[in-house]
Order: C-alpha cells, then sequence, then structure tokens
C-alpha cells in the first residue's frame, strides 16, 4: 500500500446508510401530507392523492420490468 493509498479516504454508501435516507425521506413525506391535511383538510389530501398517481404507476412499471 502506497502513502497516496493511506491517505485517501473512500466513503462508501453502506446498504443500512441508504436504508435509513429512505425512510427518512418517507417519515418527511408522512410528515408534511399530515401538516397539510391538518391545515387544509381533506382537499389537500386529495390533492396529494391525485399528485401521487403518476408516481405510483412509474412505481409498478419498474416493479414489473424488474428494476
Amino acid at each position: 500500500m502506497s502513502v497516496t493509498e493511506a491517505t485517501t479516504t473512500h466513503t462508501e454508501t453502506t446498504p443500512m446508510a441508504v436504508e435509513k435516507a429512505i425512510l427518512m425521506v418517507v417519515a418527511l413525506f408522512v410528515a408534511i401530507v399530515a401538516l397539510a391535511t391538518w391545515t387544509w383538510g381533506l382537499p389537500a389530501l386529495a390533492m396529494i392523492a391525485l399528485a401521487m398517481v403518476p408516481v405510483m404507476y412509474t412505481v409498478l412499471l419498474l416493479i414489473t420490468v424488474g428494476k
């Protein structure tokens, strides 16, 4: 091992770090949805559900393709 290899730090992303990031994003989304529903009521919940239709369609297509 050379000096350059010893001093170079590699920050690899572990699967646990990726899972934590995904869970944090999901928790943030749920908090935003809850806050919007609490503030504006059912119309906000309906708009969020309507906005999620293309997202879920894409997720289902990706699952079907196997990616």
